[in-house]
């Protein structure tokens, strides 16, 4: 019985020094992952922490709402966390959605993949591509926000820019343009997965 006692107690005290030394002990999993939407309570900034651990803040709503229907998916983490995340530039407006243009210059813009911006040389090309109401699409950036974008070249008449959701009117078929094929989206299961909007169809 004292052996048992014995066995017992330095046990207790092997596992008491192994718990102190940190051992067992499960590190606190962060809030967010890759791909989420993250915001600190208290602030209204909303950024989107990227696989490169860092955060992207949305500058302005219009910016926001090119990508999400809504505020539902935003998950509120501490701000030690949030403060982990390194900032890692601005989110520009989603291809295929908004125009752009600055304040201080009439010209408008397609917004391609990665940023870049495609002029459109007209009003005649605005219309043939969007339509009587494309001026509805256009959303003012400001200058500060500007440079996060890059200009390419003007986009040549009749021709979509790449991200483009385009069908025809006699057909239910979507298709994405990725500058140069025309992708079939399979499903309305798709569509919702990739957060489409058919509004800017």
């Amino acid at each position: 019985m004292t052996k048992l006692r014995k066995f017992l107690t330095i046990g207790v005290m092997v596992m008491t020094i192994i718990a102190m030394s940190g051992a067992f002990i499960t590190p606190a999993k962060a809030a967010a992952s890759a791909g989420d939407l993250i915001k600190m309570a208290g602030n209204s900034s909303v950024y989107y922490l990227g696989s490169d651990s860092k955060r992207y803040v949305f500058p302005n709503e219009a910016t926001y709402f090119s990508w999400y229907k809504d505020f539902s998916g935003v998950i509120t983490i501490p701000a030690t966390e949030l403060q982990s995340y390194m900032l890692g530039g601005n989110v520009t407006m989603r291809p295929g959605t908004k125009l752009v243009k600055i304040v201080t210059d009439p010209s408008v813009y397609a917004v391609e993949p990665n940023g870049v911006l495609r002029k459109i040389a007209s009003e005649a090309d605005a219309i043939a591509l969007y339509g009587s109401t494309w001026a509805t699409r256009v959303v003012d950036v400001a200058d500060s926000f500007f440079t996060n974008y890059t200009v390419g070249s003007p986009l040549a008449s009749n021709t979509y820019p790449k991200g483009s959701l385009l069908k025809n009117a006699s057909s239910a078929n979507i298709y994405y343009y990725d500058g140069t094929n025309y992708r079939l989206i399979a499903s309305d299961a798709a569509f919702t997965a990739n957060r489409f909007n058919n509004a800017y169809v």
